[in-house]
């Protein structure tokens, strides 16, 4: 079984490059956070309204000769949820045993599949294959760099080719969290070429197929650094980083877009990097031992609500549909078996509901970042750690995100955008007509801590 799994931190990345402690002070106050009392002036992450993209998918992996049926099964939850795009893997080792021997028979069949549910996919290619691999120190071949480019670009040209004509697969991702020697044991000038070798691959074979970055651990400016320094910014559309903060890293929710990424990855992307989307392409929140499912549902409204709210994301990846089995084998620790939004039977989870609810709201082509338009006043009690982001609809409807991570204040909340009616959803999907709005203000909001209250507001 090939599962993602965090295992950096980005401590050591301020470490090296030297970040002064001014800076990052400076960047604990994050995004969307009000002060603890009294009226709060609105805040957005962008300094002024943004309209952008928006666009989410699925991940979960899958290798060759698994059972469609189930296959089919985890589909049905994903148009349940209303997302139609998968991310996963094409294993190089699954799909070409020995070299010059493709066997894509299978594949086919999945990917057939997955148009029969409306679903795109978007599949990184990784795992070196037994033989391909330049042997590393590790005794794991799977994460070696390929030890000839031409056969690296011949598999890469004929997975793409043999694909071609299947115009759900909309994209080839190459390698994955190459910034961490786990999952790619060689340099970055070994994964240039291996990035350049595969784009001239796709582009020849599918020239309407994207080709993807692989998705660096976190946003990692070193690497990019390496990567379009080099010139080599011409050999990828989509620049992407995962996240999995308060499961695998330490960094809540609120400051994982830290220095690093507002001071240094975005302004590099922009410039050198030619201002490519940036994608949140996996993202997750475990329910290991001890943590609840209610715990996990909230962690997916903070997480989508704070990440949408950055100008730059596009895209956000949600790892993933079903927890693991005890009994299958995964790289990673306890944590990697309970990502899923349902458990391993397919139960639901409160999450699963939540990202249904999040993605009937959020999931409308382009959003609007409008966090300026809205003012939170603390109407009793005392505010703790207290967020809120509001979202503008084509359709004109508005989405407004409120809560406190640790105190329960009392809040109204002022929007600049007139409104005639409010509607407030619970995590669960519930929705129920929100009394207390004149149309510009929500008036008597009950937080409580850790959750959040979500609103739609209808022109």
């Amino acid at each position: 079984m090939k599962s993602a799994v965090i295992r950096l931190t980005r401590l050591a990345w301020l470490q090296l490059s030297g970040v002064a402690a001014s800076a990052l002070v400076c960047a604990l106050a994050a995004p969307g956070a009000v002060a603890m009392a009294g009226t709060i002036p609105p805040r957005s992450s962008s300094g002024s309204v943004a309209t952008k993209p928006v666009s989410f998918e699925m991940l979960d992996d899958y290798n060759k000769g698994q059972d469609l049926h189930g296959i089919a099964l985890d589909f049905q939850l994903m148009n349940q949820l209303g997302i139609d795009t998968l991310r996963c893997s094409f294993g190089w080792d699954d799909y070409e045993p020995t070299r010059g021997n493709y066997d894509f028979a299978w594949l086919k069949q999945f990917v057939a599949l997955a148009d029969q549910y409306g679903i795109k996919l978007r599949p990184y290619i990784a795992y070196t294959a037994p033989w391909a691999g330049r042997v590393g120190s590790d005794g794991i071949y799977w994460n070696d760099p390929p030890a000839v480019a031409q056969d690296w670009y011949n598999f890469v040209y004929h997975l793409a080719f043999a694909l071609r004509d299947n115009h759900n697969v909309l994209s080839y991702e190459i390698y994955n969290e190459e910034n961490d020697s786990f999952w790619w044991e060689g340099k970055p000038h070994r994964y240039r070429e291996t990035l350049r070798q595969a784009a001239l691959a796709v582009r020849a074979a599918n020239p309407n197929a994207q080709v993807i970055l692989g998705g660096f651990v976190f946003p990692d400016y070193d690497w990019l650094l390496s990567i379009v320094d080099a010139g080599y910014s011409d050999y990828y559309d989509i620049t992407p980083f995962h996240a999995y903060p308060e499961t695998f890293e330490d960094p809540a929710v609120e400051f994982y877009l830290d220095v690093q990424y507002h001071d240094y990855f975005v302004p590099l992307n922009n410039r050198q990097g030619r201002h490519k989307p940036i994608w949140i392409n996996e993202m997750g929140y475990a329910t290991s031992p001890g943590i609840t499912e209610q715990q996990q549902a909230d962690w997916y409204a903070r997480a989508v609500s704070t990440f949408l709210a950055d100008p730059n994301i596009q895209e956000l990846g949600f790892f993933e549909i079903r927890d693991l089995r005890p009994q299958d084998p995964a790289i990673g620790g306890e944590a990697t078996y309970h990502l899923g939004l349902t458990y391993s039977d397919r139960t639901k989870k409160l999450a699963f509901s939540t990202v249904q609810m999040l993605m009937g709201l959020l999931n409308q082509g382009k959003l609007t970042i409008a966090d300026d338009e809205a003012t939170v006043t603390v109407t009793s009690g005392q505010a703790g750690e207290l967020y809120s982001h509001l979202f503008k609809r084509p359709d004109g409807r508005q989405v407004l995100f409120v809560y406190d991570k640790t105190s329960s204040p009392t809040v109204q909340v002022t929007l600049q955008t007139r409104g005639s009616a409010a509607t407030l959803f619970g995590l669960d999907g519930s929705s129920s007509a929100y009394p207390a709005f004149n149309g510009r203000t929500l008036q008597s909001v009950a937080l409580t801590p850790g959750s959040v209250a979500i609103f739609r507001i209808d022109p």
